[in-house]
C-alpha cells in the first residue's frame, strides 16, 4: 500500500485511537497497555535531483532581421551555448522568391581555421563546414555561418517570412565525431525599415590601428552611429559621406570609456567575423547588425562543371598559403571530381602556377600559369577546367604562388556530380 504525504501525517492519531479501543482486550494483568505507542516518523522527501546538462544537445537559432526592399539580408545561424564542433552540414531555408541568389558566405570560429562549402543551385542551398581543431561553435558572440542575399526591390513592405534550416539535412558533429541532437529556434525576415548595412570594406584581415573602413548601406544620416565589436570608433573618426556610405577609422587597443580620442597604441585587430552595428535614432528598425567577412568578386569566366559553378567557398579566415597540394580522387573519368578555390584578398595581383604530380612528385604535364587579380577569387574543376588531358598517373595537384602578395587563401573540394554533393578539403602546405 502506498501512502500519500497527508496519510503519513495522520498515522500517529489512528494508531493512538486503535490502542485506546484495545485497552483490556487481552486481560487485566497485561502490561502491554502500559507501553506507549511508538510514533511512526514522517518520511523525509527525497531531494529533487539536479538536472544534468545534456552534452549531446546543440542549441541553434536563426536570427531575426528587418531589411528594406533593395537591401541586403544576412542569414545568421548562431549557437545558443558554446559547443565544440568538428564538422557540420545543413540546408538553410530562405524565401527564394523575395531574395536573390547567394552573394557571399562565411564560416566563423575563434581560431579562424574553420572552412566550408556552400552550394546554391538556384533551388536549394546546402552547406558543409569543417573545423580541424573543433573550435567551431565555441564562441557564441558571432554566428557559425553567415550568408548574404540581395532583397528584391519589389519586396512588399510589411511582409514577413520564416528563415530556418532543414533539420532532415542537418548534422553537426562534436570533436569526437558524434552527432549532436539539434534544438532549433527559427527566425523571421521582415521587409521594412530604412536602415541597412550591405557591405564592409575591407571585410576582414589583420588591421593596423587607425585603419579606415567603409560602411556601405542605405538609410544613413549624419546622426547614424557606427560601432565595431572588438575595437573602438570615436565620433570624430566618423565621416558621413552619403545615405549609402559612412567612413570610420578604427581605434585598436585599450581605450578608456572616458577617452575623448584614440590613444594610438599601435595594436592590431582581426576584423573577420566581427559585429558591425549601425544605430539611427529615426529608423524604425534601429539598430541593424552585420557580421563582417572578406568578400571578393569572381574572376571572369566560370567552371565547365555546373556543380562547381554553383559553389561558394568559405575560406579559413586566418589561414593563408604561398603553396600547397591537394589529392585527386581515384576516379578521374567518372562522376567524382576535385575542385580548387583560390582567393586573393590583398591589393596586389598574384601569379599562380598549377602542376599535376604523380606519386613520386614528378610533374606529368605542362604547368598552368595565370594571374589571380587583387580582390578576386576563382573556383574551378581541376581536371575539367585546367587539365582536361590529365594522365591516369596523376594523384595530386600542386599550387604555387610565384609572385605577388605574401600569401593567399586556398580551399580544396571533392565532389560528385551524380549525388550533387561537394565537401571541403584542406590544402596541405
Amino acid at each position: 500500500m502506498v501512502l500519500s504525504r497527508r496519510s503519513f501525517k495522520s498515522l500517529p492519531l489512528f494508531t493512538a485511537l486503535a490502542l485506546l479501543v484495545c485497552v483490556g482486550c487481552g486481560g487485566g494483568n497485561s502490561t502491554a497497555s502500559n507501553i506507549p505507542p511508538t510514533p511512526t516518523p514522517t518520511p523525509v522527501p527525497s531531494p529533487t535531483p539536479t538536472p544534468v546538462p545534456n552534452s549531446a544537445l546543440l542549441g541553434l537559432r536563426v536570427e531575426n532581421a528587418t531589411v528594406p526592399p533593395g537591401g541586403i539580408y544576412q542569414y545568421q545561424l548562431s549557437p545558443t551555448e558554446p559547443k565544440p564542433m568538428g564538422a557540420g552540414s545543413t540546408g538553410p531555408s530562405v524565401p527564394k522568391g523575395t531574395l536573390g541568389p547567394v552573394r557571399g558566405v562565411a564560416v566563423n570560429d575563434p581560431s579562424g581555421h574553420a572552412s566550408g562549402i556552400v552550394v546554391d543551385d538556384g533551388l536549394n542551398i546546402t552547406v558543409k563546414m569543417t573545423s580541424p581543431n573543433s573550435m567551431l561553435g565555441t564562441d557564441i558572440t558571432y554566428p557559425l555561418l553567415t550568408m548574404t542575399f540581395p532583397v528584391n526591390a519589389t519586396a512588399a513592405v510589411g511582409s514577413s517570412f520564416p528563415v530556418s534550416m532543414d533539420l532532415s539535412k542537418s548534422s553537426f558533429l562534436d570533436s569526437n565525431g558524434q552527432a549532436y541532437t539539434i534544438e532549433l529556434a527559427s527566425g523571421t525576415l521582415t521587409i521594412g525599415g530604412t536602415l541597412s548595412i550591405t557591405d564592409v570594406i575591407p571585410g576582414g584581415g589583420l588591421l593596423a590601428d587607425r585603419t579606415p573602413i567603409k560602411i556601405i548601406g542605405a538609410g544613413f544620416t549624419d546622426k547614424t552611429k557606427i560601432s565595431i565589436e572588438g575595437t573602438t570608433v570615436f565620433a570624430q573618426d566618423t565621416t558621413f559621406v552619403s545615405a549609402n556610405e559612412i567612413d570610420v577609422a578604427i581605434c585598436n587597443g585599450a581605450a578608456a570609456e572616458t577617452a575623448a580620442s584614440c590613444p594610438n597604441t599601435g595594436a592590431t585587430f582581426q576584423l573577420d567575423g566581427e559585429r558591425v552595428r549601425a544605430v539611427e535614432p529615426s529608423s524604425t528598425n534601429s539598430p541593424v547588425e552585420y557580421f563582417s567577412y572578406r568578400r571578393t568578386d569572381n574572376m571572369p569566366g566560370t567552371s565547365s562543371n555546373a556543380l562547381v559553378a554553383s559553389v561558394h567557398p568559405m575560406f579559413a579566415a586566418q589561414v593563408t598559403f604561398t603553396g600547397g597540394t591537394l589529392p585527386l580522387p581515384t576516379v578521374l573519368n567518372g562522376t567524382q571530381f576535385t575542385g580548387l578555390a583560390l582567393q586573393n584578398a590583398t591589393t596586389t595581383d598574384a601569379t599562380i602556377k598549377l602542376e599535376l604530380l604523380d606519386g613520386g612528385n614528378v610533374s606529368l604535364v605542362t604547368p598552368v600559369t595565370f594571374t589571380l587579380t587583387a580582390g578576386k577569387k576563382i573556383t574551378r574543376d581541376v581536371i575539367a577546367d585546367w587539365f582536361p588531358s590529365a594522365p591516369a598517373a596523376a594523384v595530386k595537384v600542386k599550387v604555387t604562388l610565384t609572385s605577388g602578395p605574401t600569401a593567399i587563401q586556398m580551399l580544396g573540394m571533392q565532389g560528385d556530380t551524380a549525388t550533387g554533393t561537394v565537401n571541403p578539403v584542406a590544402v596541405t602546405p
